[in-house]
């Protein structure tokens, strides 16, 4: 079984997220601030099916893989996270007159996306699962790992600066997203966070 703990004295283990386990995620796109970042309950299948699906292209990078974990705490399920990992981070402008690759950091790199149970909120558990998802094995080659977050989702932000991310660009970009970023580098060890 594929899992990794976050600390000791801590249990908090992922491990992969399989189509069992959509009753147990599902409800948790239904509460509106889920709904609103993310999108509603179809999301985790939908997340599934292109799990399925060849690896290609996606906005000027190659897709290497795609990870998807259910985080555990003392056996519960307490929230999702996924990676899509690429051979490179770029930066995509889009729409009507969009450039498409605009700019490219040339390491490769994982894309995360990640929710905590609604009741389960305020108690640490996006930093940590952030924090395990940056120590999987399976992502030891990962130099960058971002996450995108639309500037009014304040806590998503909160989560991603106590695990050590920083802004690519503090600015919106064409989507009004910005992206936060932590770069391994060599030496690096995940960056540790406590709950609280």
């Amino acid at each position: 079984m594929n899992e990794a703990k976050y600390r000791e004295g801590y249990e908090l283990r992922l491990r992969p997220f399989e189509r069992r386990h959509l009753p147990l995620v599902e409800p948790w796109f239904t509460e509106p601030d889920t709904r609103r970042w993310l999108g509603g309950p179809q999301w985790p299948r939908q997340v599934l099916d292109l799990a399925g699906r060849p690896l290609g292209e996606f906005r000027g990078a190659l897709e290497t893989g795609r990870y998807c974990w259910l985080a555990w705490d003392r056996g519960s399920p307490v929230g999702y996270i996924d990676c899509g990992t690429t051979d490179r981070w770029t930066t995509w402008e889009g729409g009507p007159s969009g450039r498409g690759v605009i700019s490219a950091i040339l390491v490769p790199s994982g894309g995360i996306s990640y929710v905590v149970d609604p009741a389960l909120r305020r108690r640490g558990y996006g930093t940590a699962m952030i924090t395990a998802v940056t120590a999987m094995p399976e992502l030891a080659h990962i130099a960058l790992f971002a996450a995108g977050v639309e500037p009014a989702n304040a806590a998503s932000a909160g989560c991603l600066l106590k695990a050590g991310f920083r802004p690519l660009d503090p600015e919106p970009d064409w989507e009004g997203i910005i992206y936060y970023a932590w770069f391994r580098t060599q030496g690096d060890t995940p960056p540790e966070s406590s709950l609280t």
